[in-house]
């Protein structure tokens, strides 16, 4: 519909023809706002390979973070990350969750589907949506495969690509070698620079799987409306506006995608777990303050 519609000399953008879309009930234009991921050329992991990357990657992780363990925390946001990745447009990755013991306010997507979360975003989030908000952008930069991209090019870089391919399947240790050589899972983690359009993707591709997943998709935008409003100040929310920028064109991308899409009455916004998790949380003893850069 939309080549008939640019063929006959009406000149609209894309979001004109989704709004127009949406006010017609044409839900088949609106769901087009969705992007579509695409790998560079350089990245030519198979989804197995990814996986296996991911499950080296992180069981390196894991022997530099205190992982905090709770059965209700842990089953809670298992369940969301799950709804997640069922509505994503990877669904048959194995995505986990696990919760890092700091006052950070961080989260990691790990190649294959695997995620840390930050006790410190948990503790800063107020309402579920918005802590689910957080946690679909995070699964979004999965599906895009923008941290997988980047730690290839980080070993093609350096002469390691085809090495780390090599024994991605093997039941050896060579890449685990690897990663520790170019200086340890946090130091590449914190050396990833998503650009500007990884980041929008994973905004949308979020923003995406919350609608179908039962959520209100506007969960995110109140997460970056209140990361705004914070900085400046010398807390912990440093690191996840460093690392995410939330910029106001981001923010006002997701309030023009929110004008497009019609939000189911029943859509989720808060719940009795959520307030559970926050109880929990309450009553354990502080998270680890961040350690300070240089």
């Amino acid at each position: 519909m939309l080549d008939m519609l640019s063929s006959v000399g009406l000149h609209r953008n894309r979001r004109d023809w989704l709004r127009l879309a949406g006010a017609a009930g044409i839900g088949a234009l609106v769901e087009a706002a969705e992007p579509k991921v695409a790998v560079p050329s350089f990245n030519t992991l198979t989804e197995a390979e990814e996986i296996a990357l991911g499950q080296k990657f992180a069981a390196r992780y894991e022997k530099d973070v205190q992982i905090l363990h709770n059965v209700v925390i842990d089953q809670y946001l298992s369940g969301i990350v799950k709804k997640l990745g069922d509505a994503s447009q990877k669904p048959s990755w194995p995505y986990r969750i696990k919760v890092v013991n700091s006052a950070e306010i961080n989260a990691s997507a790990i190649p294959g589907g695997a995620l840390y979360l930050q006790r410190g975003l948990l503790e800063f989030v107020e309402d579920e949506n918005e802590m689910v908000g957080a946690l679909a952008h995070e699964v979004g930069h999965i599906v895009g495969r923008h941290t997988t991209n980047q730690l290839m090019a980080a070993f093609l870089a350096r002469n390691l690509y085809e090495r780390v391919k090599k024994n991605l399947m093997l039941q050896n240790t060579v890449v685990e070698q690897i990663i520790e050589a170019l200086g340890g899972p946090l130091v590449m983690l914190a050396q990833l620079k998503y650009s500007r359009e990884n980041e929008s993707e994973a905004d949308l591709l979020g923003f995406y799987e919350m609608l179908r997943a039962g959520w209100h998709p506007n969960g995110l935008l109140k997460f970056f409306t209140r990361l705004q409003q914070l900085e400046g100040k010398r807390t912990a929310i440093d690191v996840m506006t460093s690392d995410h920028p939330a910029t106001p064109e981001r923010a006002r991308i997701l309030r023009e995608e929110l004008a497009t899409v019609r939000i189911p009455p029943q859509a989720r916004e808060q719940s009795m777990q959520f307030k559970a998790l926050k109880a929990a949380l309450s009553v354990m003893p502080p998270a680890p303050k961040p350690q300070k850069k240089g």
